[in-house]
């Protein structure tokens, strides 16, 4: 009898799971004999990660003849969100501004139509064996199962402990119909956004458990009055950077390869984005997003509202930061935003005075030059080294309840990025307490939060 492997994950999350949740596998099948009159029997998982092994668990057996193993903190250690272009796979490769990963390198932000993802999604399979020794001092005896009924998709999102035991279905995100979602914690039906800004949707492709069949973005702008000005297709090719639709989203053990870098993919549809298509901007009221299977719409329709300036004439804050769902959502931060530098100076005690060069020689000795001298800008109190940290103070209008739930995300995330011009840096949410807002009892509430740049603002040293 072989050692069976199982997950205790619930229906769709044995197929595709956050990383971040309880990923348990436990181990079954020693033959009776061995656990009769073996020594030193353990259970052992070897544990792939897109096919290459990273780690092999061992376990003892427990007194119903089963092993457990936990093994969410080492997939974890093999996901991350991306942050650039990509250029990993032959000729679907990223651009930002018709130059490629190649010639330039940018922020996921910036793309221009498709990235594929780097590592955020990746595939799982464990194998399953047990080893023993035929007496207490004997040499260790190995038996390993080829077979594995642990083969599952997983990627950087995160399920709350509250929200059931492994139980997240990505159902809604596995794009099949007007209902499903891309993976973004803002409403469909109305997005801010102001011209020259970034913006990225990240969505499931190809053959999870469910058939996510993306052929095409369409993208169509209206002005004022809901009529449509321009409709264009940005089709998932590999010459646009995307994964056309194919073979199952999954990992080759034996040829140490995977597709995973298909399964998860960036679309960018920013107006920065929509002016590098060709659309013309200037009349466009608001736009829409959506997902088709050549014809067939598969995705709700994503509005975005072009927001203007405050008429105060107070800076935009815009910023991308890592949801819950393992890709980036965006907001602007419209109202009075106050600029702080923090500076921390080293300071040093110069001494003053010099002896001139030419005094030293023997034209110097000829002509009595000097052999000392000192001017009034010498020596003294000088700062030797300065420590300059930008902060910024960034504020809300009233939001609403709904609102107050993606901010929320916002003040959470371990990863924020701030736009300034054409480009991306990162930032830390400062802020050490969110409030609540609920309209029941606060109605309508302003959001105060302090960003610090991850970069210090370079000085030179004396």
């Amino acid at each position: 009898m072989a050692v069976v492997l199982r997950t205790t994950m619930q229906g769709n999350a044995q197929k595709l799971a956050p990383a971040y949740s309880d990923i348990v596998v436990y181990a079954e099948g020693i033959p009776q004999n061995i656990l009769d009159t073996g020594f030193n029997v353990k259970y052992f998982i070897s544990i792939s990660v897109d096919g290459v092994g990273v780690a092999t668990l061992k376990a003892p057996v427990d007194s119903n003849g089963k092993a457990i193993f936990r093994i969410a903190s080492i997939l974890q250690d093999y996901t991350s969100t991306d942050k650039s272009g990509y250029d990993l796979a032959g000729n679907s490769v990223s651009t930002f501004n018709g130059n490629t990963m190649l010639e330039s390198n940018h922020a996921i932000h910036q793309i221009d139509k498709y990235a594929r993802n780097r590592e955020n999604l990746r595939n799982c399979i464990c194998i399953g064996g047990y080893e023993y020794s035929a007496t207490i001092n004997g040499s260790i005896i190995t038996q390993a199962s080829l077979s594995s009924d642990v083969n599952f998709n997983f990627f950087n999102s995160v399920l709350q402990h509250n929200a059931g035991y492994s139980t997240q279905d990505f159902s809604d995100f596995l794009l099949t119909g007007t209902s499903k979602k891309f993976l973004s914690i803002l409403p469909s039906t109305s997005q801010k956004i102001q011209l020259s800004q970034y913006h990225t949707l990240g969505f499931l492709n190809g053959k999870h458990y469910l058939d996510s069949k993306v052929t095409r973005i369409r993208i169509k702008t209206y002005n004022s009055s809901d009529a449509v000005i321009a409709t264009q297709y940005v089709d998932n090719t590999i010459l646009n950077g995307g994964a056309p639709f194919g073979s199952s989203i999954t990992a080759d053990i034996f040829n140490n390869t995977s597709n995973t870098n298909e399964g998860l993919l960036y679309i960018g549809v920013g107006t920065a984005q929509l002016s590098q298509l060709g659309f013309n901007m200037s009349n466009v009221s608001y736009y829409t997003v959506a997902a088709m299977n050549v014809n067939t719409v598969v995705s709700q329709t994503y509005r975005f509202d072009i927001q203007q300036a405050d008429c105060k004439g107070f800076e935009t804050i815009r910023l991308a930061f890592l949801n819950s769902l393992g890709v980036y959502d965006y907001y602007n931060f419209t109202k009075k935003s106050i600029r702080k530098t923090q500076i921390q100076k080293t300071a040093i005690k110069q001494n003053y005075g010099t002896i001139p060069r030419q005094a030293t020689t023997n034209a110097g000795d000829l002509f009595n030059f000097d052999y000392y001298t000192q001017g009034t800008y010498d020596g003294g109190t000088r700062a030797f080294n300065v420590n300059a940290i930008e902060t910024i103070e960034a504020n809300t209008d009233f939001v609403t309840e709904s609102e107050a739930v993606i901010l929320e995300e916002l003040f959470l995330s371990a990863d924020v990025y701030m736009q300034t011009g054409t480009t991306f840096e990162p930032v830390v949410v400062n802020e050490t307490e969110y409030i609540k807002q609920t309209s029941a009892n606060d109605m309508l509430k302003q959001y105060i939060l302090t960003i610090e740049k991850g970069h210090n603002t370079r000085v030179q040293r004396l």
